[in-house]
């Protein structure tokens, strides 16, 4: 459709809707149809906005639409539409652009044309009649209740508050208004509008009742339109008359306009002074002046003008693009006329009052909840920035404004500082409108301040007290400290203001300012520090240990493990888990898959994830049964035992395969998609004390200084303040930190040669200071010009603090390796070709290194560490990350989105291992398609599996027994077992009751001196405190109560109770730092008495100089820390404590340990245990302690006791199986082969069951059984001759023997074996002889005994 044909029917559709007769608005009869055609016709319009375009050219809004609306309210549905179609018409033009400034010349146009548009609409709506007919419909909806309120009212209650929105947001025009101080805008005409018709009391109740928070949002944007071109603090101090600043201000104003008037025309008046035109003025030589050759300069203009011999007239300016031009500043500040002043006071004095907490809390809880429209926070920045100055300049009370004055918030704008900035970089599109809302959180966070220093002057001392705990924590955080200078040192001119400028200088001002006085009455201040860690790589250990895994120690582990892989094989231990070996739908071979089976079967095996290995082994068996790979079909249990050794032997994961497939690529994922975390991870954050001198001497940066010195520049336009705030950091970098070689810069002795010759210089305080300035940074560059003749030349330069002390101390004499530390040019192209060469060179002949390795080899300097050649790669553009080092294949990677067929597995796997020890490993085990772990935690999460991340935790079996710390125990153990066997066999059998004491008194003294020792260690600074009873306690307390402490007692009562209930709640039992938070606390927590009681209580100090902190300690428990809230609460009350046994000592904060206990029953009643052994004939074994990396079952730790401890094992009773025998077999002790607690456990189960009756355990009904018991005994021989009867089952009896180191096995049968000196058990199916097994470097013989039960 033509553009013609367009505007025939727009006006058409206009001129049915009605006429006025200069009163009246006489509306058609098919009016409603033709309003709802005009929104049909604007729903359809296009990019180029020609619809709204016409219709403003007809003025159907000043002239139709809003009489319809004005005369014709009662008529429900007509009234409706017609709000529709000017909401439509009103929408801000940059929204209709997508927020983006159109840089086309048509688009920018028509964008032009549309903003003029709605200025003229805005000048239609100052009317009072038009307004009073929407508030009155607004405050009829908003008085209908919830329940009574239809969707059509909520509607029509958005749709006026968004239409006055608009309006209030349509831009003034300065130029076309022309309007003074003093005068009233269009802008202001609305308020007053709006004001004769009431809004603002409908605002205030919005924003301060609770049945109105969805509107919140809308209220806030309102009000910040209402007010933005205000000064907060005019408005807050503006009366019925003018204050004395104000006529100040005004006579300064004008007396400045006289004298800059005189001085033009006492300007022009010199220009033209003489008898004869310019043009025969003359032509004169000018004196020490030279030309282009060695004569002087020729002038040909007049002798008046010759002091302003200029030679840039000439010149033709600089251009630049536009793109490239500095930012314009867009907010406009204005004088309103006095009525509308005073209005506008009386409603932020009642908003602070009724509203501005509410208002806040709820909007701050929309954004962080996600609950707004997307950039709403920058009205919530505005409305804390600008209440918050009003508060401070008209009778400031903190009361009022303490939603937002919290770390919480300091946090907050913080982030959105950061993220603004960050978004700039991206969105070049829109920066313009990033770098406006990243100025609006720079002014709240400025206001933030202000506010803090306000609270130091304070008359109050609970806001004084407030004041000093905000900013130690402000001031103690690295990321609070650093923003402003972060912000100074990334100042861009061509993406930020000159205003924005101006914020952050008094901002850094103020902050330094706080700093400095904190500082000052806190000498010595800790705060947070942030140093890199070195990068250690994840494979390192793993690699490490599988090359320490030799034959000798993969025989020792398999010793240690064999009787709970015999248990497993035989299914004793329980049952398997389930485990899939192939995936069809995988795209690797079934070459691969079968190879990926066994290494992952060795794997599980030497992590001793048994259960696994044994399910794994068998469906491999049952999927590849071709070739016995995994062993035959048929396989008996012996056999399969022996397969899984020979497998757990062979070396199936070498050193260059330690890493895991699996995880390398989760690590390769986890780089590509989390860069910035792993960043975060490898800083580590520790305590410093806080220098004030050395962070005022970070801001002796090059950035910095051009930064201010731009600023300076229009020191004639800048405001008092900022002058003042950009002297006061000069001074302290030129005088505080003694480096005036910094100001040694061209452009800034201009500025300083114009402040000199300023005719103000003797009137202005501000030009005078900066005329100082400049007389002393001038006295001290001449002053190094008679020793550094160079320094003329660092005046084109700016300078950094290395380079400005060397330009006073020499150059060289700072720092002498930093030259060494430079590249020279010929080392960079070195660099380059080696790159080159090396990038060239195929994977297979680098030898295993990388680039960098070979670079670092061929480099001619050797000096250079491999560290500073990555770093010169990244500057001269060779690599982007260190990766691209490796020169690794790429890799196929798993998509981030998860398929369908994936989801489905996920699900499958989750259903399948929910009951697992470790949830997230088996699934990833089990898992074809590998993912980073996190990745697999968010999918779970995602698709509603779990409903908390912690139950995806490893879970961790329940300590049956406190852990004893047996480290050092095995070398030990040795040591006590290096003589000969003969030795061990000389011993007759009568002194064994004589060793065996001997041996628990000596288990007993060292246990107890190693627990000693232990304590010592655990307890810390407070281990010379006396032993805490209740008694002393209650002393303490005595003290600390006449002392008038009775309130911090409370204080710390109800904190010590607090760690409780959290560490009854989340298990967490890290260390708690006190923090004292009032006056009254600080300074008890610096008495003599009260440390006293908190070392009595169990409290720990400070222990060096990086925590400042009491702590709670990790030590105490649950009750204890309840019993002592208790205390502290009763002696707060003054009530008198009463203890059953006030001398006994308070309950340890640890569980004693259950085998000192033992040990303790042990050494008190030893000749009655003696009789006991005596009796029983109990037999006592001596346990090898576990290694460090040794992982132990819960059944295992029950059986690991002290070093050389000879111990009774415990009755155990199994649920998989119950001996019928009576016979009683007898393991010795040996240090090459120590059966596993289970296999001990089965092996005395007859054994404890029949010495129950002197142990006190209960007994355990037996049946009879039929069935032939058949069990496989890995034992050892030894030279000891033992009359032991075999026993009467069928028993295949395998016995072990150290003598040879070859692999070798006796097939001669044996009837009548000795006992063995330590036996694993196995059983067995097969009836058959005997059974050759092959046991690292042992020798194996079986033997088949049979008998059957009765």
């Amino acid at each position: 459709m033509s553009d013609a044909l367009v505007h025939a029917e727009l006006l058409a559709a206009c001129s049915a809707l009605g006429y006025t007769d200069g009163a009246v608005y006489h509306r058609e009869a098919d009016c409603l149809e033709t309003t709802k055609d005009l929104v049909r016709y604007l729903r359809r319009d296009d990019e180029s906005h020609e619809v709204r375009r016409a219709l403003g050219d007809t003025r159907v809004l000043q002239t139709d639409l809003l009489p319809l609306v004005r005369d014709y309210s009662n008529d429900t549905e007509q009234f409706d539409v017609t709000i529709r179609l000017l909401v439509n018409l009103t929408n801000p033009v940059l929204l209709l652009f997508r927020e983006e400034l159109p840089e086309e010349k048509v688009t920018r146009q028509q964008y032009l044309r549309l903003v003029t548009q709605q200025q003229r609409y805005k000048e239609a709506f100052v009317d009072e009649r038009l307004w009073s007919v929407l508030v009155g419909r607004l405050g009829e909806l908003l008085q209908l209740d919830w329940e009574h309120r239809q969707e059509e009212d909520r509607l029509l209650v958005e749709r006026i508050l968004i239409l006055i929105r608009n309006v209030l947001s349509v831009p003034a025009s300065p130029e076309d208004e022309k309007r003074t101080d003093d005068d009233s805008s269009v802008h202001d005409q609305v308020l007053w509008a709006l004001h004769l018709a009431g809004l603002e009391d409908l605002l205030l109740y919005v924003a301060s009742s609770q049945s109105e928070q969805d509107l919140c949002m809308h209220v806030l944007e309102i009000i910040s339109l209402m007010l933005r071109e205000q000064d907060p603090a005019q408005l807050a101090q503006a009366g019925l008359h003018r204050s004395d600043k104000e006529k100040e201000k005004d006579e300064k104003e004008l007396l400045e306009v006289r004298r800059r008037e005189a001085l033009q025309r006492q300007q022009q008046r010199n220009k033209y002074y003489g008898a004869r035109h310019s043009r025969f003025g003359g032509t004169y030589y000018v004196q020490n002046m030279k030309s282009i050759s060695d004569r002087d300069l020729i002038s040909h203009q007049p002798l008046t003008d010759i002091k302003s011999l200029n030679f840039d007239r000439s010149k033709k300016p600089k251009k630049h693009p536009k793109h490239r031009k500095p930012m314009k500043d867009a907010d406009i500040t204005r004088r309103s006329t006095l009525a509308i002043r005073l209005m506008l006071q009386e409603f932020c004095i009642e908003f602070l009052n009724g509203a501005y907490n509410s208002i806040m809390y709820i909007v701050k809880d929309n954004l962080s909840r996600a609950r707004a429209q997307e950039h709403d926070e920058s009205y919530y920045l505005w409305a804390m920035r600008f209440f918050m100055a009003f508060n401070r300049h008209h009778q400031f009370k903190v009361e009022l404004i303490s939603e937002t004055l919290s770390v919480e918030t300091f946090h907050y704008i913080q982030t959105q500082l950061e993220n603004y900035f960050e978004t700039m970089a991206t969105d070049k599109k829109k920066i313009p409108l990033w770098s406006r809302r990243m100025h609006k959180a720079l002014r709240a966070y400025q206001e933030l301040l202000m506010t803090l220093a306000a609270m130091d002057k304070s008359e109050v001392s609970g806001v004084r007290e407030s004041s000093r705990v905000l900013k130690s924590r402000v001031f103690y955080v690295i990321e609070y400290r650093e923003m402003i200078l972060l912000l100074l040192q990334n100042y861009n001119p061509i993406k930020m203001s000159l205003s924005f400028l101006k914020d952050v200088v008094e901002t850094a001002h103020i902050f330094l300012k706080l700093l400095e006085g904190f500082c000052g009455k806190n000498r010595h201040l800790v705060v947070q520090k942030k140093a890199k860690k070195p990068k250690q790589k994840k494979g390192l250990t793993g690699s490490r240990q599988v090359e320490e895994m030799t034959e000798d120690k993969l025989q020792d582990l398999w010793d240690e493990m064999a009787g709970e892989v015999s248990a497993w094989v035989q299914g004793e231990a329980g049952d398997l888990p389930d485990t899939v070996p192939f995936d069809p739908l995988s795209e690797q071979s079934e070459e691969e898959q079968k190879e990926i089976a066994m290494r992952r079967i060795n794997k599980l095996l030497r992590n001793k994830e048994l259960a696994e290995a044994v399910s794994l082994m068998r469906s491999a068996r049952e999927v590849w049964p071709e070739g016995d790979v995994f062993g035959a079909a048929n396989l008996d249990h012996s056999d399969e035992f022996l397969a899984l050794r020979e497998v757990f032997m062979a070396n199936l994961n070498p050193p260059q395969q330690s890493v895991d497939k699996y995880n390398e690529e989760e690590e390769e994922e986890e780089e590509e998609y989390e860069e910035e975390e792993e960043e975060e991870r490898m800083m580590q954050i520790s305590e410093q004390e806080f220098s004030f001198k050395d962070f005022v001497r970070r801001f002796a940066n090059s950035k910095v200084i051009e930064s201010y010195s731009k600023l300076l520049e229009t020191y004639e336009t800048n405001s008092s303040q900022t002058n003042h705030c950009i002297l006061k950091l000069f001074h302290r970098i030129a005088w505080d930190c003694k480096l005036p070689a910094m100001f040694f810069q061209a452009s800034l002795f201009v500025t300083f040669q114009r402040a000199m010759d300023d005719s103000q210089n003797s009137t202005n305080n501000t030009v005078r200071e900066i005329a100082k300035f400049a007389k002393y940074i001038i006295r001290q560059f001449f002053k190094v010009l008679e020793t550094n003749p160079k320094v003329y030349m660092e005046l084109l330069f700016w300078k950094t603090n290395k380079e400005a002390m060397e330009i006073e101390c020499g150059y060289g004499d700072v720092e002498e390796g930093a030259l060494k530390k430079a590249w020279r040019e010929e080392e960079e192209e070195e660099l380059r070709r080696l790159y080159e060469e090396m990038n060239t060179l195929p994977v297979e002949e680098r030898g295993g290194k990388d680039i960098a390795d070979l670079v670092l080899e061929n480099l001619i300097n050797q000096s250079r560490s491999r560290r500073a050649i990555i770093k010169k790669m990244k500057e001269l553009g060779l690599i982007q990350a260190v990766r691209e080092l490796k020169g690794k294949p790429t890799q196929l990677r798993v998509p981030r989105q998860w398929s369908e067929d994936e989801e489905a597995e996920l699900r499958i796997l989750f259903e399948e291992h929910k009951d697992a020890m470790d949830i997230v490993g088996r699934i990833m085990d089990n898992k074809m398609s590998q993912r980073p772990k996190n990745r697999v935690v968010e999918k779970i999460l995602e698709l509603g599996l779990v409903a908390d991340k912690k139950e995806l935790r490893k879970k961790r079996p329940k300590k049956v027994k406190p852990k004893v710390d047996t480290r050092g125990l095995g070398e030990k153990f040795l040591e006590a077992n290096q003589g000969s066997d003969d030795d061990d066999d000389s011993g007759n059998d009568n002194s064994g009751e004589g060793s065996e004491h001997s041996d628990s008194e000596s288990d007993d003294e060292h246990l107890s001196q190693t627990q000693r020792q232990a304590t010592k260690k655990s307890s810390g600074p407070a281990s010379n405190t006396p032993v805490a009873t209740p008694a002393l306690i209650s002393e303490a307390l005595k003290e600390v109560v006449e002392a008038g402490m009775g309130e911090v007692l409370e204080w710390l009562g109800g904190v010590i109770s607090d760690v409780a209930s959290d560490r009854e709640e989340d298990g967490d039992f890290e260390p708690v730092p006190i923090l004292a938070l009032t006056e009254a606390c600080t300074n008890a927590m610096e008495d003599p008495k009260f440390h006293k009681l908190l070392h009595l209580v169990g409290l720990q100090p400070p222990r060096n100089h990086q925590e400042m902190y009491w702590r709670v300690p990790s030590r105490l428990t649950v009750p204890a820390l309840r019993k002592r809230a208790s205390y502290l609460t009763q002696g707060a009350s003054g009530d008198p404590i009463e203890f059953e046994k006030p001398n006994e000592p308070l309950e340890p904060v640890e569980d004693e340990p259950a085998v000192e206990k033992s040990m303790k029953k042990k050494s008190s009643k030893k000749a009655k245990e003696d009789k006991i052994e005596s009796k029983t004939s109990k037999k006592k074994i001596k346990l090898r302690s576990p290694s460090d990396t040794e992982v132990l079952s819960s059944e295992d730790k029950e059986n690991h006791y002290s070093k050389e401890e000879k111990v009774s094992l415990p009755p155990t009773h199994t649920n998989s199986r119950i001996d019928d025998s009576d016979d009683d077999m007898e393991v010795l002790p040996s240090s090459s082969s120590i059966p596993s607690s289970l296999s001990q456990k089965r092996i005395l189960n007859n054994e404890d069951d029949s010495n129950s009756d002197s142990e006190n355990t209960p007994k355990t009904q037996r049946k009879e059984s039929k069935k032939k018991k058949r069990r496989l005994v890995i034992a050892e021989d030894s030279d000891e001759d033992s009359q032991t009867q075999p026993p009467k089952s069928q028993n295949l009896i395998l016995h072990l023997e150290t003598e040879p180191t070859e692999r070798m096995v006796d097939d001669q049968p044996n009837t009548s074996p000795k006992p063995p000196s330590g036996r694993k058990l196995l059983d067995s199916d097969d009836d058959d002889g005997d059974v050759p097994l092959v046991v690292g470097r042992q020798r194996v013989r079986a033997v088949v005994e049979s008998d059957d039960d009765e």
